[in-house]
């Protein structure tokens, strides 16, 4: 027969076996979303978030002035990082591409424009396109191998909004593509101007041209800064940063050029503070967030009706300046970035779209974080 200390010990050392199982399955499931973080300052940042941990960990220090919008993209295999530089007369774009050791710089090319604050890759990646906010403009530059190259073509629009401030000439500030039965169309939020700028492209031996087709018409005053899809893009949202409101638009694409109309306003911004952001949809197509700055900082909360309109749902306070946020591409979380607070927030996503502060925050000791998006 066993003695009792014996049979204690085989417990405890079956006990501590199960544990280590336990722990090296969760760890074969853990679900790390990694970041790559855009600032005004002197570097972009790559990050990981522990989904299960609920942790943050800052990974890369990589040069970059001014790096507002850090985009990252997977082009044949090889991870690469584009990014503008919004830095007035010196702005321009970078390229960067992951080797051994991190992300080395590939190029560096000046704009004609001043601050670009936004970029997409465009017909395969083959383009990179920039949203040059102070010079309302929209630039093309060529891309070889994840190398971006020189200036390759441009379209510079003009135009005057209600706000004498604000909008005294046109500000562009996002760029969206949309797939129509004929040809790609690119889509550029022109605040100062109030319209959605519809943008017809076409590539012949390397080259690109843009050619102004048409306006979106936005309310007046309201300032439209950054748009969304639904899944099969027969619907899009623009939040507007001026009135702090979501449009929402019916796609027609039955013609040669697809046709918006506008089917409702609804209020996003609760203290009217003019400083609206940033517009995502969740993974499931449920829900729609915005983030709005200048008071009451926070993320407001929409259901998406099944005729594709919004319903206010609610609202959480963030830290300062919630400028750009992203959710993860499993819908459990919502990640911040709170520039003037130099930090990047997680909330947890509820099933009923509600979010949940964890607590869970990424300090940046001198620069301030513009943008944050997931990485492949």
């Amino acid at each position: 027969m066993k003695s009792r200390s014996n049979m204690a010990l085989n417990k405890a050392a079956t006990l501590a076996l199960s544990a280590l199982v336990l722990m090296a399955s969760c760890r074969q499931n853990e679900k790390i979303s990694k970041l790559a973080v855009g600032t005004y300052g002197e570097h972009i940042y790559t990050c990981k978030f522990n989904h299960q941990t609920e942790e943050f960990e800052q990974k890369e220090m990589i040069p970059a002035r001014n790096a507002s919008y850090a985009l990252p993209e997977k082009i044949n295999g090889k991870e690469y990082i584009f990014t503008v530089s919004e830095s007035g007369a010196e702005s321009g774009v970078y390229s960067f591409e992951r080797e051994k050791n991190g992300f080395v710089q590939t190029a560096y090319t000046q704009e004609q424009d001043a601050n670009p604050c936004y970029t997409i890759l465009y017909n395969g990646g083959n383009y990179m396109i920039t949203a040059n906010y102070s010079s309302g403009s929209v630039s093309a530059f060529p891309i070889n191998e994840g190398t971006v190259g020189n200036l390759c073509a441009s379209i510079k629009f003009t135009g005057q909004g209600a706000d004498s401030v604000r909008q005294a000439s046109s500000h562009i500030h996002q760029l969206k593509t949309l797939p129509s039965a004929n040809k790609n169309w690119i889509l550029a939020t022109d605040l100062g101007a109030d319209a959605i700028r519809l943008i017809s492209t076409e590539s012949n031996n390397n080259r690109l041209k843009l050619t102004h087709h048409s306006d979106i018409p936005c309310p007046a005053g309201s300032g439209p800064r950054h748009m969304e899809f639904n899944a099969d893009y027969t619907t899009l949202y623009c939040i507007t940063e001026l009135t702090g409101e979501v449009l929402v638009y019916e796609i027609n694409h039955n013609a040669d050029v697809p046709a918006f109309n506008l089917k409702q306003r609804i209020q996003a911004d609760e203290a009217n503070a003019r400083g609206s952001a940033d517009i995502h949809i969740h993974p499931s197509g449920k829900w729609i967030y915005t983030s709005h700055r200048l008071k009451n900082d926070g993320i407001a909360i929409f259901n998406i009706l099944p005729d594709g309109s919004l319903e206010k749902a609610g609202y959480t306070k963030t830290g300062h300046h919630p400028r750009n946020f992203m959710i993860t591409d499993d819908g459990a979380y919502l990640l911040v970035a709170c520039r003037d607070d130099k930090m990047i927030q997680a909330f947890e996503i509820l099933p009923n779209g509600n979010l949940a502060e964890t607590g869970a925050t990424l300090y940046f000791k001198t620069e301030k974080p513009s943008s944050i998006y997931q990485m492949q």
